[in-house]
């Protein structure tokens, strides 16, 4: 019966071959990007707008998920939210609350598309699953394995967690468990835990079928395949820039190095969101084929315990707010990046000489723009953004 099972989920994680190209590893240092001007029309040929309906939306989060159908987001005092390809409402993935099936936190979640299953990471790593309408079905408690996940990611119907490097949080790196909690796999840590009273931050994200994972401490972002075999993906390189280990770092001396806050790719190139202070937000785009990059400097506006980045790609398709990318995410093998704005920046911005003035790429994009800004409030809900990257 053991051996049948292991068979079974094989079988299930071969469905989606993980594909990396190994050796060669990119290496990636702040120290040598170069600013430089990046058009929208030079990686992408449309846009498209999407403002959300139906509710009264606050601070929403920057964690996206996409179904071929739907897409789905987490707002503040809100809770985990479905929409269409419309921008209409159409499920609450549970609520907020402390009652049986609630969460209190819920900025962190992931769906699992085949299952038709949402995961939602809350307080003391305890893991509320939902179904696609909402309906709660189960917690999972991982807490034996580490008091702090620090990502999490479903993964070919699995659940990807990685812990916390520093001392007394885990003894694994990570743990790949089903959907009611049974492991499938761990990976043991194999070096000193980290001795430092700076919390440790980490991220995940999904490409090509591999499952990628870093951590503030680490100098090398690694993947995970399909036979459940971590490898390195690329590695930022040593300098002044990087986090050293210590117990009495001041939050002022924090600032001074770099946390990555984001990444994702897509099949050109690799996004890479990182900061040394909230006034010096920087996006790395490197093409992966010829290891070009560009850093884009950000402006921060900070909104509770968060911020709020303006800034990005110039955009000249419909010569609309500079696009910044936030996500990446694959549909009828098409490649989108996504971004948020609100109605007051884009009425705010068709007002400025610069738009009236401008001729974009597709003149009839800026026509759309501008139809959108008129019959949108300043007070209405945020907008998504779609922006395909060309082939």
């Amino acid at each position: 019966m053991m051996k049948n099972t292991k068979l079974i989920i094989l079988s299930l994680l071969l469905i989606v071959s993980c594909k990396h190209e190994e050796g060669n590893y990119y290496r990636f240092n702040p120290a040598t990007l170069k600013e430089g001007r990046l058009l929208l029309s030079q990686i992408a040929d449309d846009i498209s707008y999407i403002p959300l309906k139906d509710i009264n939306l606050g601070l929403v989060y920057n964690n996206f998920q996409f179904s071929d159908e739907s897409f789905f987001l987490s707002v503040k005092d809100i809770g985990v939210l479905q929409y269409s390809y419309s921008g209409n409402l159409l499920n609450n993935i549970g609520s907020v609350g402390r009652g049986p099936g609630q969460y209190i936190f819920h900025v962190f979640f992931s769906i699992d598309e085949k299952a038709k299953h949402i995961y939602v990471l809350d307080q003391n790593s305890n893991i509320k699953v939902y179904s696609e309408t909402g309906r709660f079905l189960r917690d999972i408690h991982t807490s034996e394995y580490g008091t702090f996940v620090n990502a999490f990611n479903t993964y070919n119907s699995r659940l990807f967690l990685s812990f916390s490097m520093k001392e007394g949080s885990s003894q694994y790196k990570w743990i790949i468990i089903d959907s009611v909690g049974n492991i499938v796999k761990k990976k043991q840590r194999n070096s000193p835990p980290y001795k430092s009273s700076i919390g440790d931050n980490g991220g995940t994200y999904k490409f090509n079928g591999c499952i990628y994972y870093w951590n503030l401490f680490s100098d090398t972002v690694f993947y995970v395949n399909q036979d459940f075999e971590e490898k390195p993906a690329f590695i930022v390189s040593p300098g002044s820039h990087r986090l050293p280990e210590s117990k009495n770092l001041s939050m002022d001396k924090l600032m001074e190095y770099m946390k990555i806050e984001k990444i994702f790719e897509s099949e050109r190139y690799r996004f890479i969101k990182f900061y040394y202070s909230p006034e010096k937000n920087c996006l790395a785009i490197i093409e992966k084929k010829t290891g070009k990059s560009n850093i884009i400097y950000l402006e921060s506006q900070k909104e509770g315990f968060f911020y709020n980045y303006t800034g990005g790609i110039d955009n000249d398709l419909d010569n609309g707010i500079a696009f910044l990318p936030k996500d990446y995410f694959l549909q009828n093998s098409k490649e989108f990046l996504i971004d948020l704005i609100y109605p007051y920046q884009i009425k705010t911005h068709i007002l400025s000489e610069h738009f009236k003035s401008s001729v974009p790429k597709y003149p009839e994009k800026k026509k759309e723009l501008e139809t959108l800004a008129n019959n949108l409030k300043e007070t209405d809900n945020p907008v998504l953004v779609l922006v395909r990257l060309k082939d």
